[in-house]
């Protein structure tokens, strides 16, 4: 074989490996080393198919030799390291990024891969600050890398210092910042952080905390306050109570009396405020005070006023509800941004331009079916009251093919190619957060999104819209009518829905039936013994005939959050963990949902078996050392796919999670 004959099949085979085709890859690459056994360029592609196919111990075998062969190729070194990873050799992975780093000093997109590399096995082998430091490295090589920001973020959302920490401050305001990052990993520690400067942890006990009498210039100017009330959901107990008593000392000053720095800090309040959709406990005095405060708006609204006359009164009106449920609000809208200033005018249009723009697209969504099942009506109309879930930013994911992907997950797992542009569904996209997770990790993938709501689906196709993803059609449809679809899947995501179907296995069964033979399946349900201290709520909720209105919501909230350790109520207190538990829309699905089935590993065995499919494995468990502990326990299942050992092994060990999430696939041939 001559060079540019090696030339060309190493082209082929690294086409071959974009569209997902490792059979084809590993061939092409045989072809080279039948010509010249040593050929480095021919391990290292074979090592990338056995590598997409699964097989980390043949990988690494191919690439080691490829690194022997020309050991100044970083690409090669790169890949090396990837696989000694993945058989959790991470101090010789970490040698073969840092001797790619070593070769790759003028070229500063591979460095900051191989950084990011390096700190994702620093990560996996628990030198927390190793891996901070190699993702550092990375964004200052490259700012936008999607992976070192993940990583980034992930380790800063789980460190918990003894002490308040400047650097620390510095870094988790750095991580709110990043493009892609999943900023929910950061709500607790910036909470903390929050908690040490402050003592917020004493707000609530009916004394004053050092940050409840800090003047409004110093909270207006704190960036980290900043940072979390702006773009984190809070989900501390502790600065709830905070900002609950911060928001009633607003709204029951004079607006008179409301200085600029009160001001500011009002608007970042209101934009917390909507995101967790007024979930605080309102006392009657400032219920009174927001219904005058409307009504001075809209007799405002009326003459057409100058934007400063109204600045105030819009802004503390917007701690209590959204400036859409105001007479006049077309005025509102209608203002100029410069004249609004720049925080009145996010809030108009988070509150009010957002909200109208999605009831426009309402209108011209396209659907299915007129919903036709009853439980199906009853429960899509709670999430036509509010979208669910709301949220504002969106993580990223590197962009792979399918058969990287799952091979990452499960590398026991040898996938069928998918081709160049896969099929996926997403049944019950919501608000489509996991919709634009799905179309950025496949960003070649053609997506249909079902939902039952109007008002999510509106909201989901506002947001994709604003973050240019164009590979997703969107419609309302039943699950159980999609047969009519007339279309089959490479891919199939239901996560959170089929155990609030009134018989979940007809759910099951209708999506088995869409998935092409190869077909892989990832379904996200409740688990019965994980979600013990939910059902105890639940079952308070019934027995004492507790509504599920906002005011309903609210109130038991602030009765468990105020809960004593040995009162009547403190086996309900758990749930105050529960991120779900701070916001109305998200509490009402986890505490007041109207239909709920969990289910345990063996009902999991009893439905993937009914529908002809096979179990490939738990997606999280690996990261939670839940895996480790199994191998320990079942050595004889290297996959990790016996479910009866799983259902062994939950009863003897507790809970292994609230939330399954796990995948199968279709046998090519069914």
């Amino acid at each position: 074989m001559t060079d540019p004959d090696v030339s060309r099949t190493l082209k082929q085979g690294f086409e071959a490996l974009r569209s997902g085709d490792h059979t084809r890859a590993k061939a092409l690459s045989e072809q080279i080393l039948k010509t010249d056994p040593d050929s480095p360029h021919g391990h290292h592609l074979a090592g990338l198919a056995e590598q997409q196919r699964g097989d980390a111990g043949a990988a690494t075998r191919h690439l080691e030799q490829a690194v022997q062969g020309a050991p100044n190729q970083p690409d090669f070194r790169l890949n090396f390291g990837v696989a000694l990873d993945r058989l959790g050799r991470f101090d010789d992975a970490a040698g073969q990024y840092q001797a790619a780093l070593s070769l790759t000093r003028g070229d500063p997109s591979f460095a900051a891969k191989a950084s990011a590399n390096l700190g994702f096995t620093m990560r996996r082998k628990g030198d927390y600050m190793a891996a901070i430091k190699a993702f550092d490295e990375a964004l200052s090589l490259d700012s936008g890398h999607i992976g070192a920001q993940l990583g980034f973020v992930n380790i800063l959302g789980n460190i918990r210092a003894p002490e308040h920490s400047p650097d620390l401050e510095a870094a988790l305001v750095r991580g709110v910042h990043l493009t892609h990052a999943n900023l929910a990993n950061l709500s607790g520690a910036i909470a903390h952080q929050l908690d040490l400067k402050y003592g917020v942890a004493f707000a609530g006990d009916g004394g004053k905390t050092s940050l409840e009498t800090t003047p409004y210039n110093v909270l207006a100017r704190d960036p980290l306050l900043k940072a979390y009330l702006e773009h984190c959901l809070n989900t501390d107990p502790a600065m709830e109570f905070f900002l609950t008593d911060l928001r009633r000392n607003l709204i029951l000053t004079p607006l008179d009396g409301i200085t600029d720095d009160a001001l500011s800090v009002a608007a970042l309040l209101a934009r917390q405020c909507f995101m967790n959709e007024y979930v605080y406990l309102t006392e009657d005095d400032e219920t009174a005070c927001a219904a005058n405060l409307k009504q001075h708006l809209q007799d405002t609204l009326k003459q057409n006023p100058d934007p400063d006359s109204i600045r105030t009164a819009a802004t503390l009106f917007a701690l209590y509800a959204p400036l859409s449920t105001l007479e006049g609000r077309d005025i509102l809208a209608a203002m100029a941004p410069d004249a609004l200033g720049a925080a009145l005018d996010r809030l108009v249009e988070l509150t009010l331009r957002d909200p109208r723009a999605e009831r426009d697209i309402q209108d011209r969504l396209e659907t299915l079916h007129p919903i036709r099942d009853e439980t199906s009506r009853a429960v899509g109309a709670m999430y036509e009251e509010n979208p669910y879930p709301r949220w504002l930013h969106a993580q990223a994911q590197q962009p792979t093919t399918v058969s990287d992907f799952l091979t990452g997950l499960f590398p026991h797992f040898t996938p069928p190619g998918f081709g160049a542009a896969p099929e996926i569904l997403i049944a019950g996209a919501g608000t489509g957060q996991q919709v634009v997770l799905v179309a950025r990790t496949h960003p070649d993938a053609n997506i249909t999104a079902i939902d039952l709501s109007k008002a999510s689906l509106a909201y989901a196709v506002r947001m994709t819209r604003a973050l240019n993803i164009t590979n997703t059609r969107f419609l309302q449809a039943d699950i159980l009518d999609l047969a009519d679809l007339n279309q089959t899947f490479d891919m199939i995501q239901s996560v959170g829905v089929l155990h609030h179907m009134k018989e979940p296995r007809l759910g099951w069964r209708v999506l088995a039936d869409l998935l092409k033979p190869g077909g892989v399946f990832k379904v996200g349900l409740y688990s019965a013994r994980g979600r013990m201290g939910v059902e105890a709520c639940r079952q308070t909720i019934a027995d004492e005939g507790i509504g599920s209105t906002p005011a309903d919501i609210a109130q038991f909230r602030r009765r468990l959050l105020t809960a004593s350790q040995t009162g009547k109520d403190a086996s309900l207190r758990e749930v105050v963990t529960v991120r779900d538990f701070y916001t109305t829309s998200m509490c009402r699905d986890l505490l007041f949902h109207i239909q709920e089935q969990g289910t345990t590993p063996k009902g999991l065995a009893d439905d993937i078996a009914s529908v002809g499919l096979e179990f490939i494995g738990f997606e999280g468990f690996e990261d939670a050392g839940i895996n480790a502990a199994y191998r320990e326990a079942y050595a004889d299942d290297p996959a990790l796919v016996d479910l009866g050992n799983w259902e062994a092994f939950e009863a003897a060990h507790g809970p292994l999670t609230d939330l399954y999430q796990l995948w199968c696939y279709k046998p090519v041939d069914s």
